[in-house]
């Protein structure tokens, strides 16, 4: 029971990367979905950068592409799928650092439960805290 929740949790916190990429941008009444990971002034660093708009756009798309596959990967890897059930720990891992770059990245206050989710994430595989390997998977 414990792993099917974390698994069907962990595969939802990487859908609502993909949901949250094609919601407009919350600052700007006109826009049009798909501009909340995306546009230049959604980030508040990569434009300080020197980043273009199409850099920018790329920079977000990539980095929600990561962040959604890696979670459902790693979901996947939790439920038992032969191949990844041996490294969903560090398929979860690298993917909670790429979404907490892109949230920390395009901040909005919206983000706050999905940074919280990263760094429990992060802090709970990395030092291993939590249920034994046997209950969760390899």
């Amino acid at each position: 029971m414990l792993k099917t929740a974390l698994a069907i949790f962990i595969i939802a916190h990487g859908l609502v990367h993909s949901i949250l990429a094609v919601a407009p941008n919350p600052a700007d009444p006109n826009a049009k979905p798909g501009a909340f990971f995306t546009v230049l002034d959604r980030s508040w660093l990569l434009p300080q950068l020197g980043l273009n708009a199409a850099t920018i756009h790329w920079i977000g798309i990539i980095l929600v592409v990561f962040s959604t596959l890696g979670f459902i990967l790693a979901g996947l890897g939790i439920f038992g799928i032969a191949g990844l059930s041996v490294i969903w720990r560090i398929v979860a891992i690298i993917s909670a650092g790429t979404s907490l770059l892109l949230l920390v990245t395009f901040w909005h206050p919206w983000l706050l439960v999905g940074v919280l989710i990263d760094i429990g994430t992060l802090g709970a595989l990395i030092v291993q805290i939590g249920p034994p390997i046997d209950v969760i998977g390899s």
